[in-house]
C-alpha cells in the first residue's frame, strides 16, 4: 500500500482505532460485490434472515424496496425510518404486513460492523477513503487528510461525492472530516452547508475523542435515538446530537428508567447547560428515548411561558413528533384523570397547576390511589421541566409534584439559583450530586456554540441610572416573593419603582439615548441586527417613535401583549399595528414580526421590555441595547439572546455579540454572578477592553507569520508575505485569524487608531494572496455572500482594492506572459510567476484538458515547499507544463473545439491511427449518437452508462476496426471522459 501522509497520520490511526472498538476491517477491493451497488447485498442478505429469522425471499423483497427507494428528501426520510423501525414487508405464510429489522438494536453481536478504506464506488477516480457499513448498510464516510490541511477540505470533498455518488449517499448518515481537527456532520445531499461538530472527551487527542461516537454501541444509539429530518419554512436538515446533549440524555434516561423499574428510589436531576447550547432539544432526545424504551409512559414537557411553549411545540412538529399541548384546565384534567392517567407526550403551562383549580381532582386521585394505579402512584411518569430556576418553588410548583407524586422529575437551566427557598440544585438535585451534567460558558464559547458577548457602557454621565435608585430596584427581589403575598408587597413597592420609571421614561432621555442607538447601529452592527430591552411597555412605544426619527421607519418594531386598560400612549400604537396587519390578531402579529426579524432583511431592531428575553434564538441577533434593571439570572438570560453564532458558508461571521448599557446594570453584574462559583461564570462577560486585548493578541500573531519582513506596503513586500504563506502552507490559516481580526476591527468602530495601520497591511496581504494564490479578485469573495456586502463597503474604506487588483491581476497562461516570464531575469521571481498562474489555471480550468497535469503542478509544489529539488529544475519542469497548456489552448482554438471534443480527440489520437480531420469528424458523430442519452445526471443511472458503454464499442468497432490498438481500453476510457465532463 502507498503510505502517504494521508494514511499515516489519520487513515491508518482511525481503522487501528476502530478495530479496538470491535470493528472488522477489510481493504475496499475485497468487500465491493457491484462497482454500481452501494449495498453489500449477500452480507445485508444474511444479516436480515439472522436477525428477524425469516427466509431469503422475504429478505430480497426488503432489500428490493430499499433500493427501490429514490433519492432526495422524501427517500432519504424513508431509508432513515426503514434503519430504525424496519423495513414494512407481508408475511410469507399469513400475508399480514410486518417489519423486517435491518439493525438489532437489542443485541450488539447480532450485527456485523465492517470498515472498509478506499471502497472504488461508483467510479474509480472518486474514491471515498473509509466507509463504514452496519450489516452492509454504508452508514458514516470518513474523508482523510494530513494534519497541516484543514478539515474544511475534507468536509468539502465529502459534499461534492454527494453530488456524484447519490445512489450511496441515500444511506450514508454521518459525514466525518479529518485533517487538522477531526469533525462530524448530518449527510444532507441537498445542502450547500451543513453544521460541524467536534466529539468533545477525555482524550488529549482528539481522534481518540471522536471514535468514541464511533464505537458500534454509541453509532447504534445516535442513529436509533438522536437522528431526525427537521422541517424549518419548507426545507428539511437532519439534526444530529452535539456531544453534551448526549451524555445529559444518558444521564436522564438512566435514572428515569431505574426509577420507573423500581431499581432506584433517585428520581430527579437537574441539567445545567449555558443558553445557546440546544437544551430544547436535550428534552425532546430524552422524551424519546424514554418513551421508546418504556413503552407507553406519560410524558410532560413543562414551561413557564408561552413563548416556550410555542416555540418547544415547534420543535417537536418540525421533527415530526407526536404530542398534545395542554391549552385548557379541562384538558389537564383529563389527562390526569383518564383511566390511570393518559399516555403520551403533552406540553403544559406550569400556570395550569393552580391549586384552586384542581383541588377536586387532588383529592380525587389520594382516595383513588388507595385500591388502584393513577397517575399519582405510576413511576413511569416522566416531568421534563424548562428554565428550573424560575416557577419550581411556589404553590403551582407544589401542587404538580402533589399530583404526580411517584414521577421522576428533570430541570434544565442554563442559570440555576443557591439561595434559601429557591435553591435549584435542591429542589432537583441531590447534595452527593448538584447536577446531572453541566456544560456552561466558556465550555460552550470553546466547542463554538455560542460567542462571547462583550459589554460596554455608553452616556455613562448622560443617562446611567443614579446608583441608589439602582440598588433599590435590585434589593426589591420582587420575583422571590411567595406568589400568595405578592400582590401585597408589589403594592408597597411600587413607589420606589416608580421613581426608577420615571427617571428612565423621560422623553429627554429616550431622546438622547435613541439617536446614540440609532448611530451606533448604522455605523458598527448593520448588517447584524440588534434588540432595545426598554423598563416597560409605555417605552417600548416611546423608543418606537424616537427612532423612528433617526432611522426609516421599516427598519423597527416593538413586540409586546397588549392589555384592556392600557395607556392611551401604547393603544394609539396598538390601532397602528392592527391597520399595518390587518385581518391578524396580536398573537399572529408578533409571530409575523419575529419570523420576519430571523428571516428577512426588515425589521432590524425589535424594541421589548419582557417578551422574547428568554428562549427566543435568533443567530442574526448581535447587538443589545440595554435601557432595563435586570439582576442575576434575568440579566445573564437577556445578554444571552446576542451569543448564537451566525453561520455563512460553514464560518461563523459574528466574532462576539455586543451588549450596551444604558442604565448602569453592569456595575452589577459581579453581584449578579455571585451566585456562582468563579470557574463557573469566568466568561460570562468582557468588556470592549477585553475585546481590544483579543484584538492586539490576534494581530502579534498575524504579524508572527512573517517573521523577519518589514510590513511596508509596497509590491515587493507584499509579495513576499504572499509567498511567505504560500510555502509554509499557512494560507488558510493566516485567512481564518484575519476574518476574525476583521470582525473584531470593524465592531470597535470607535476606537481603532492603533490597529489601524497593521489592520491596513494584513487586509492587502490577505486579499493579495486571495488573488494571487487562489485566483480570486477581492469582490468575488465579499458578493459572494450577500450578507458580506456591508463588509465590502468597509474594505473599500480601509484599503485601496483598485491598487491590489492592479498589482496582482488574475494572469492567463499564453505566448505573452510566458515570453515575459522567460526574460525575467530573477528565476525565484519567475517561478513563483509562473507557480501561481499554471495552478490558478489547472484549478479554475479542471476539465479533461488539464486533469493529467494537476498531479504534477501538486508534486512540484510539495518539491518546492520542502525544498527538495533546485529552483532551476523545478522551473524547467513546470515551464514544460506550462507550454503543454499553450500548446493545448492553441490547437483546440485552432481546430474550433470545445473542452470536451477536444479531450475526445486526444483519447482517439492515443489510440487510432487516422488524421486529425477524420477523428475530429469521428468525435463529433459519437457525441450525437450518445446525445440522447446524456441527459441531466445520466451518469447516477446504471442502465444508462451501461447502454451509453455500449454504444462507444459499437462505434469504434464499426468506424476504427483495424485501426484501433485496443477496443476495451479505448472504449473505457472514452467512457470515462464523457463520465466525468459529458
Amino acid at each position: 500500500m502507498n503510505e502517504t501522509p494521508e494514511y499515516l497520520q489519520c487513515e491508518k490511526p482511525i481503522i487501528e482505532r476502530l478495530e479496538s472498538k470491535g470493528w472488522t476491517y477489510r481493504r475496499g477491493i475485497e468487500i465491493l460485490e457491484d462497482e454500481n451497488e452501494p449495498l453489500l447485498i449477500s452480507r445485508l442478505k444474511d444479516a436480515i434472515v439472522r436477525i428477524n429469522g425469516v427466509g431469503e425471499k422475504e429478505a430480497e423483497e426488503a432489500i428490493n424496496l430499499l433500493k427501490a427507494t429514490p433519492f432526495g428528501v422524501e427517500g432519504s426520510r424513508r431509508v432513515l425510518d426503514y434503519l430504525k423501525n424496519g423495513v414494512p414487508v407481508k408475511d410469507e405464510e399469513t400475508s399480514q404486513p410486518k417489519r423486517l429489522m435491518l439493525i438489532d438494536y437489542e443485541n450488539l453481536g447480532n450485527n456485523e460492523f465492517l470498515v472498509a478504506n478506499q471502497v472504488g464506488y461508483p467510479f474509480k477516480t472518486k474514491i471515498p477513503d473509509l466507509i463504514l457499513y452496519i450489516n452492509g448498510i454504508p452508514l458514516v464516510i470518513i474523508e482523510c487528510k494530513k494534519l497541516d490541511v484543514s478539515w474544511k477540505k475534507a468536509y468539502e470533498q465529502i459534499k461534492s461525492y454527494e453530488k456524484e455518488m447519490p445512489e450511496l449517499f441515500k444511506y450514508i448518515q454521518i459525514g466525518v472530516a479529518v485533517g487538522d481537527k477531526p469533525v462530524y456532520f448530518p449527510i444532507v445531499p441537498w445542502l450547500g452547508s451543513v453544521p460541524v461538530y467536534e466529539w468533545k472527551g477525555e482524550s488529549f487527542d482528539e481522534l481518540d475523542n471522536l471514535v468514541e461516537l464511533l464505537k458500534p454501541g454509541t453509532l447504534l444509539d445516535v442513529l436509533r435515538y438522536f437522528t431526525f429530518y427537521r422541517e424549518s419554512g419548507g426545507a428539511f436538515t437532519k439534526v444530529l446530537p452535539r456531544y453534551m446533549q448526549y451524555l445529559a440524555v444518558g444521564e436522564i434516561v438512566s435514572i428515569a428508567l431505574a426509577y420507573a423499574r423500581g431499581e432506584t428510589e433517585r428520581n430527579r436531576g437537574l441539567i445545567w447547560h449555558w443558553q445557546g447550547s440546544g437544551k430544547t432539544l436535550t428534552m425532546i432526545f430524552s422524551a424519546y428515548k424514554i418513551k421508546r424504551l418504556l413503552g407507553n409512559p406519560t410524558i410532560f414537557f413543562v414551561v413557564d411561558r408561552k413563548e416556550l411553549e410555542r416555540q418547544l411545540s415547534g420543535e417537536l412538529k418540525a421533527i415530526g413528533l407526536s404530542f398534545e399541548v395542554v391549552d385548557s384546565i379541562e384538558k389537564l384534567k383529563e389527562v390526569l384523570t383518564h383511566a390511570d392517567g393518559k399516555r403520551g407526550t403533552f406540553i403544559t403551562l406550569i400556570h395550569k397547576f393552580r391549586a384552586e383549580d384542581l383541588n377536586d381532582v387532588l383529592e380525587s386521585l389520594r382516595r383513588e390511589s388507595r385500591r388502584r394505579k393513577t397517575i399519582m402512584n405510576r413511576r413511569d411518569v416522566v416531568v421534563l421541566i424548562d428554565e428550573g430556576h424560575r416557577t419550581q418553588y411556589g404553590e403551582l410548583a407544589s401542587t404538580m409534584r402533589s399530583i404526580l407524586k411517584s414521577a421522576s422529575f428533570f430541570a434544565f437551566t442554563g442559570t440555576p439559583i443557591a439561595k434559601r427557598g429557591r435553591d435549584t440544585y435542591a429542589t432537583f438535585g441531590y447534595k452527593d450530586r448538584p447536577y446531572l451534567d453541566r456544560y456552561f460558558i466558556t465550555q460552550s464559547i470553546e466547542d463554538g456554540f455560542t460567542v462571547k458577548i462583550a459589554y460596554q457602557a455608553r452616556l455613562e454621565e448622560d443617562v446611567h441610572l443614579k446608583r441608589e435608585l439602582l440598588e433599590a430596584f435590585l434589593s426589591s427581589k420582587l420575583e422571590e416573593i411567595p406568589e400568595k403575598y405578592r400582590g401585597r408587597v408589589e403594592e408597597k413597592l411600587r413607589k420606589r419603582l416608580n421613581a426608577i420609571k420615571i427617571f428612565l421614561k423621560n422623553p429627554k432621555r429616550i431622546e438622547t439615548i435613541a439617536e446614540d442607538i440609532a448611530r451606533h447601529y448604522k455605523e458598527s452592527v448593520e448588517p447584524f441586527k440588534a434588540m432595545v430591552v426598554a423598563v416597560d411597555r409605555e417605552s417600548c412605544v416611546l423608543y418606537k417613535r424616537a427612532l423612528d426619527r433617526y432611522l426609516p421607519r421599516e427598519y423597527t418594531e416593538v413586540v409586546m401583549t397588549f392589555n384592556r386598560d392600557d395607556s392611551e400612549v401604547i393603544r394609539g400604537y396598538q390601532k397602528e399595528l392592527e391597520e399595518r396587519f390587518p385581518g391578524k390578531d396580536m398573537g399572529e402579529i408578533r409571530e409575523r414580526i419575529r419570523e420576519d426579524f430571523r428571516n428577512k432583511s426588515f425589521p432590524k431592531i425589535l424594541i421589548v421590555t419582557d417578551m422574547l428575553l428568554t428562549g427566543f434564538d435568533a443567530p442574526i441577533l448581535q447587538t443589545m441595547y440595554l435601557d432595563k434593571p435586570l439582576k442575576e439570572h434575568r440579566l445573564l438570560q437577556a445578554i444571552a439572546r446576542t451569543n448564537r453564532p451566525f453561520i455563512k458558508n460553514g464560518e461563523n461571521v459574528k466574532p462576539f455579540g455586543l451588549v450596551i448599557d444604558y442604565v448602569g446594570v453592569f456595575k452589577e453584574l459581579k453581584r449578579a454572578l455571585e451566585i456562582y462559583d468563579e470557574v463557573d461564570i469566568e466568561g460570562a462577560a468582557y468588556s470592549v477592553e477585553e475585546i481590544k486585548d483579543e484584538l492586539r493578541k490576534n494581530i502579534t500573531k498575524a504579524m508572527g507569520y512573517f517573521d523577519g519582513l518589514e510590513p511596508r506596503r509596497d509590491r515587493e513586500s507584499i509579495m513576499n508575505a504572499v509567498e511567505t504563506l504560500f510555502r509554509n502552507n499557512k494560507g488558510e490559516e493566516f485567512g481564518r485569524l484575519y476574518r476574525e481580526i476583521r470582525h473584531h476591527y470593524k465592531l470597535l468602530r470607535e476606537d481603532r487608531d492603533e490597529f489601524r495601520e497593521a489592520f491596513k497591511w494584513l487586509t492587502e496581504v490577505y486579499y493579495a494572496y486571495r488573488a494571487k494564490v487562489d485566483g480570486l479578485p477581492p469582490e468575488v469573495e465579499l458578493k459572494a455572500d450577500e450578507f458580506l456586502k456591508e463588509a465590502l463597503r468597509f474594505i473599500h474604506e480601509t484599503v485601496d482594492i483598485e491598487e491590489i487588483k492592479t498589482d496582482f491581476p488574475i494572469i492567463e497562461l499564453d505566448e505573452e506572459f510566458l515570453r515575459k516570464v522567460m526574460r525575467e531575469r530573477d528565476k525565484r521571481r519567475a517561478f513563483t510567476n509562473l507557480l501561481f498562474s499554471v495552478r490558478h489555471y489547472v484549478n479554475t480550468h479542471k476539465g479533461p484538458l488539464t486533469e493529467d497535469l494537476v498531479e504534477q503542478v501538486e508534486r512540484i509544489i510539495e518539491a518546492w515547499r520542502h525544498k527538495k529539488e533546485e529552483i532551476e529544475k523545478l522551473y524547467e519542469e513546470l515551464l514544460g507544463i506550462a507550454e503543454e497548456i499553450e500548446k493545448r489552448s492553441q490547437e483546440q482554438r485552432k481546430l474550433g473545439l470545445n473542452e470536451l471534443e477536444y479531450a475526445l480527440l486526444m483519447m482517439f489520437k492515443k489510440h487510432v491511427k487516422a488524421n486529425t480531420n477524420e477523428l475530429i469528424k469521428g468525435v463529433r458523430k459519437l457525441l450525437k449518437e450518445t446525445e440522447a442519452l446524456r441527459f441531466t445526471r445520466w451518469r447516477e443511472k446504471t442502465e444508462v452508462v451501461s447502454e451509453v458503454s455500449r454504444k462507444i464499442m459499437l462505434f469504434i468497432v464499426r468506424e476504427y476496426k483495424g485501426k484501433c490498438d485496443d477496443i476495451i481500453k479505448t472504449r473505457n476510457e472514452l467512457l470515462e471522459v464523457l463520465k466525468r465532463w459529458g
